[in-house]
């Protein structure tokens, strides 16, 4: 398949690339290209230990863009879950619906620790997402293992046979997770005037939860464009601060910088520098009064002289100039 493909494009290096790392399946993840399409994925993940997913296998598709890795994949789920929904691309601030979100160092690996992690949160809206009772999930757990992927086959072949809880692995999909925040859509058409945002997205609802660290996510009315803020650099020493202690910045922030509200972060994650206003000192007005002075004094002598040149006698001058 290498061949077919052009070896200098930044997307198939990179592809080929984690295809390698992800050649062999482990116990809780697989992933591979299709053999006809090195930009079109299947997925197999199995759901978190001590969840109502636990026990189930869960697949799908993972569509790349051609910019990979500097835009984010498409994640579309093909077994049932009670999570996320069947056949529709997943909102996640790891897929395509956020691309503002999505860091180039991310790698599909991330994308299926991420997904691992997210199953068993609630679905707080998303789009995508489902809210099925703990029973249904369970009950979908166990008949997923039987879906057959007109690509794959049997799903449940191609995980490597559980052998530990593999605490530390889903240790890493937790971490993982927490570095990643969902971001919430909500489409409220029915709601009211009270707390309500352009196209019927709820303003009450835009602090939708979150996320992670208690950072908010919420979606850009119409009309609104993203250009006019930056994106949060997640990998700064105050991101990472606030992620490992779960708090957010308070009304008591002591930096009285103004403040502006952007998509995924909360608002003093953004600034904007105030202008700053340096007075005159003292001696600059001297020094502007001596040189006002002393410019004066030359006009002056410049008149004197052109009237003594002309015959003109000082006394007739100094009656001229009183």
């Amino acid at each position: 398949m290498e061949s077919s493909y052009n070896a200098r494009c930044p997307a198939v290096k990179r592809l080929f690339r984690e295809a390698k790392e992800l050649h062999e399946a482990t116990e809780e993840y697989n992933a591979r290209p299709l053999e006809d399409n090195l930009f079109e994925w299947h997925f197999t993940v199995r759901g978190p230990a001590d969840s109502e997913f636990d026990g189930g296998i869960y697949h799908g598709r993972i569509i790349m863009p051609a910019d990979y890795p500097m835009k984010p994949p498409n994640i579309i789920f093909l077994t049932p879950n009670g999570r996320f929904e069947t056949n529709k691309k997943i909102c996640l601030s790891i897929s395509g619906h956020h691309p503002e979100t999505w860091q180039p160092s991310w790698s599909i690996r991330t994308a299926l620790l991420a997904i691992i992690g997210f199953m068993p949160t609630p679905a707080n809206g998303t789009i995508g997402s489902l809210d099925y009772t703990a029973s249904e999930r369970a009950s979908l757990a166990k008949k997923s293992q039987e879906y057959e992927c007109p690509e794959c086959g049997n799903i449940s072949r191609l995980l490597k046979e559980r052998t530990s809880d593999n605490k530390e692995l889903q240790a890493e999909a937790r971490q993982v997770m927490g570095q990643v925040a969902v971001s919430v859509k909500m489409e409220n058409k029915d709601e009211g005037e009270d707390g309500t945002m352009k196209d019927g997205v709820s303003e009450s609802s835009s602090s939708e939860q979150l996320a992670v660290g208690g950072h908010y996510s919420v979606e850009e009315a119409d009309g609104a464009s993203s250009a006019d803020v930056s994106p949060i650099d997640r990998a700064s020493p105050q991101f990472e601060g606030e992620m490992a202690s779960g708090t957010t910045p308070t009304s008591a922030d002591p930096d009285p910088t103004p403040e502006i509200l952007m998509e995924g972060a909360s608002t003093n994650n953004v600034r904007i520098n105030p202008v700053s206003v340096t007075p005159v000192s003292t001696s600059g007005y001297l020094y502007n009064f001596i040189l006002s002075a002393a410019i004066c004094l030359f006009i002056s002598l410049v008149i004197r002289r052109i009237f003594l040149m002309e015959g003109e006698t000082t006394e007739e001058l100094d009656e001229i100039l009183l």
